[in-house]
């Protein structure tokens, strides 16, 4: 299946027993462990009751109508104990209460379901025999389950007889409406769930499941899966290529919790056996090809021209070629296609809800896989375009029946002092859970503890539960310091943590950085580190320890260049890093500022405390002499001789920016241009008759703002962080 990141739980859906179908349908049964003699149940004046309130109450509300030894023959105390539980009423209801209420009981698991290992009375009626049950192991599967009969598999296609004598009284919904032919359809019902085992026509793997049959387009396959479908099959095609509203279409009903089962394409379909086809080739597909008899993927062996669909997007084989079918009253025949191999393993997945109804889709998927044969050896020209192998029905549906749909860890903690045991469970099911434990609290964390051995019992919301039993180490506490040696350098890796037991008898050491196992741990860079200390006994302590670093240095030069003086200042600005710095300027300057500076290039190297390093530079411009004289001879209303002050005087802030900054100035400016450390000129403006300018959308780096009149160029250093 092409499946997204996140797998939906199946519901537990519509109430139905675990147990095969020879049970009755509203006759529900589970095994429970009662310690207490009296609460066991008994029947006075015709009326069955118990001691325990909570016990009487289950009794009544869900009709129980006998309690009693499971297993009287056994002489351990432990099996004496074990009571089997009747009622009439679903069995799922019975467990849930039972678990959830009832506290004179512990341990409830659902009843064996006992059937004698026998082949359907019609599995060779209308042919000699059927290689397609056979290959598939479907007698397997039925030793296990002959499905729910309250279990309801969607056939979406394109019409059906529901007349049909191994449809008759399976269907719970059609559309008499529909007008399209109905032979395709009805041969994929009845491979699906036909009847079976009532002495005409032929067996079924899906056996006692129900079916609902709808029209073959995505809204009766989105129908279908709001009306309750968990299992919905898709025998068809609705084209070659990728269409995104169909992908919803499929999304939708699989987010809803519909495992979706589609055929592969024919061999001829879209052109050939290699292309996608459509809807098997979506994601959240199953998509189902077809093999032989020998497991052979080439209908007719040897000749490639007779296979059906094989590329990547196929997810498993079934019998596919010349299948036993019905297609219409009376007419039973085999045929071929994909169409037929795909209801197989619909049917399938419904006798594996049947055993264990919280299967969620993924687990659906990842069993089917891996419970399939593999047959890449036995086709090797089409190794890894035929899906994980071919379905085996008997060896899923016992997966099924073993698979936890809830899985539980638990993480345990001490101080090693009395009763500070700590218990935090962490579940993965349907939230959300519930957790009763047999010190009679509740929850998935449970805390001052004494050492010893605890069971719980966790329920999710769909119902499904499981058993899991912790044990709270009860030993003596580790004591321990720690010297920890922070990085020297932002973005170093030299800090250590020197760890020094105090107490106790360390057994083990287990660090979270690469599963480092010494007492000391070196090269560290800046960040959260965790340790796991074991002793002797089994005590378990944790330590955290935090590796800092200090911030980037950082330095910045602000020049400074009075008018009409041809030297400057350089005023030496530094972020971060560890005080005290040390400065080592180009000029053999050891300042942090200086004075009186020629034009030129200047840098500089500013080292801290710890060593760490940042270098910055500067460039001072040529101071250029106005004349200020009026050398024209008209003169400036009396002022000639008066020298015009033209320097410029400009301010940037913020500096260092982290985005926005803003270039203002004192006098008559024409151009700005902004330089990058490359000396390039990325921006250029007039800016004639204004006294600002903003910069915006600029790298992380380093820049210099020039600002030029007639008679002078001053330039300044931007930071842009």
């Amino acid at each position: 299946m092409k499946t997204t990141s996140n797998f939906k739980n199946l519901a537990l859906g519509l109430s139905f027993a675990l147990t095969a179908v020879l049970a009755q349908a509203q006759t529900g049964k589970v095994w429970v462990t009662i310690n207490q003699a009296q609460n066991i149940p008994s029947i006075a004046n015709g009326v069955l009751s118990s001691a325990n309130a909570s016990f009487n109450q289950v009794i009544q509300s869900l009709n129980i109508t006998s309690v009693q030894k499971a297993m009287p023959a056994a002489r351990s105390s432990k099996l004496q104990n074990v009571f089997e539980v009747s009622c009439n009423c679903n069995e799922v209801d019975l467990y849930t209460a039972l678990v959830n209420n009832v506290n004179a009981v512990s341990a409830v698991e659902y009843a064996p379901a006992y059937l004698t290992l026998d082949t359907p009375n019609d599995y060779t009626t209308s042919f000699t025999s059927d290689y397609a049950l056979d290959l598939i192991n479907a007698q397997g599967a039925w030793d296990l389950t002959h499905g729910n009969p309250n279990f309801i598999i969607a056939i979406s296609d394109q019409n059906f007889y529901d007349s049909h004598e191994e449809l008759a009284g399976k269907v719970t919904y059609y559309d008499a409406t529909n007008t399209a032919t109905r032979t395709h359809g009805t041969a994929v019902a009845i491979l699906a769930a036909g009847n079976t085992n009532n002495g005409i026509g032929k067996s079924a793997i899906g056996f006692d499941s129900k079916l609902g049959l709808y029209r073959m387009n995505y809204n009766d396959m989105l129908v279908a899966s709001y009306a309750g479908a968990k299992v919905i099959n898709l025998s068809w095609t609705s084209g070659c290529t990728f269409n995104q509203y169909a992908q919803d279409a499929i999304n939708e009903a699989y987010n809803n919790g519909s495992f979706l089962i589609a055929s592969a394409g024919n061999g001829t379909t879209c052109g050939g056996a290699d292309n996608l086809v459509y809807p098997a080739a979506y994601a959240n597909v199953f998509s189902v090809t077809s093999v032989g008899p020998f497991n052979n993927h080439e209908r007719t062996i040897g000749n490639s021209a007779t296979t059906h669909q094989h590329n990547n997007t196929v997810d498993l084989s079934a019998p596919g070629y010349d299948v036993a079918i019905s297609s219409a009253s009376g007419w039973y025949l085999t045929n071929s296609g994909t169409s037929f191999a795909a209801p197989q393993v619909t049917g399938t997945v419904a006798l594996m809800l049947a055993v264990n109804p919280c299967l969620s889709q993924a687990n659906i998927e990842y069993i089917l896989k891996a419970s399939s044969f593999n047959i890449d050896n036995i086709n090797p020209l089409y190794a890894g375009k035929l899906g994980a192998g071919r379905l085996d029905a008997a060896a899923a549906v016992l997966m099924a029946q073993n698979w936890s749909s809830i899985s539980v860890t638990a993480s345990t903690s001490v101080t090693c002092e009395p009763n500070s045991g700590q218990i935090q469970l962490n579940v993965n099911g349907t939230a959300p859970f519930t957790a009763v434990w047999d010190n009679g609290q509740t929850g998935l964390a449970l805390d001052n503890l004494a050492g010893g051995t605890y069971q719980v019992t966790i329920t999710d919301a769909a119902g499904c539960s499981t058993d899991t039993t912790i044990t709270v180490a009860n030993v003596t506490p580790v004591v321990f310091d720690a010297t920890v040696t922070n990085v020297t350098c932002n973005g170093l890796a030299n800090g250590a943590i020197d760890l020094a037991i105090t107490q106790g008898a360390v057994q083990s050491i287990v660090w979270d950085i690469n599963n480092a196992t010494t007492e000391d741990v070196t090269n560290l860079s800046a960040g959260y580190y965790r340790v796991t200390l074991t002793d002797a006994n089994g005590c378990i302590s944790y330590g955290s320890f935090t590796v800092t670093q200090p911030e980037t240095i950082t330095a910045y030069i602000t020049t400074t260049q009075a008018d009409a003086n041809t030297t400057a200042a350089l005023d030496l600005q530094v972020i971060g890093g560890t005080p005290l710095y040390t400065f080592n300027w180009s000029n053999a300057i050891n300042t942090e500022d200086q004075t009186n500076v020629a034009a030129g290039f200047y840098s500089v190297t500013v080292t801290d405390a710890n060593g760490c390093t940042a270098t910055t530079d500067a460039t001072v411009e040529q101071y250029i002499a106005v004349d200020t004289t009026n050398n024209n001879g008209g003169g400036n209303n009396g002022t000639a001789g008066v020298e015009e002050n033209t320097s410029i005087d400009m301010n940037i802030y913020p500096n260092p920016a982290s985005e926005n900054a803003t270039i203002s100035w004192n006098n008559e400016v024409n151009t700005l241009q902004i330089i990058n450390a490359q000396g390039q000129v990325i921006a250029q403006e007039n800016v004639t008759n204004t006294n600002s300018f903003q910069v915006t959308d600029l790298a992380t780096g380093s820049y210099f703002v020039q600002l030029s009149n007639n008679s002078n160029t001053t330039t300044k250093k931007l930071i842009i962080q």
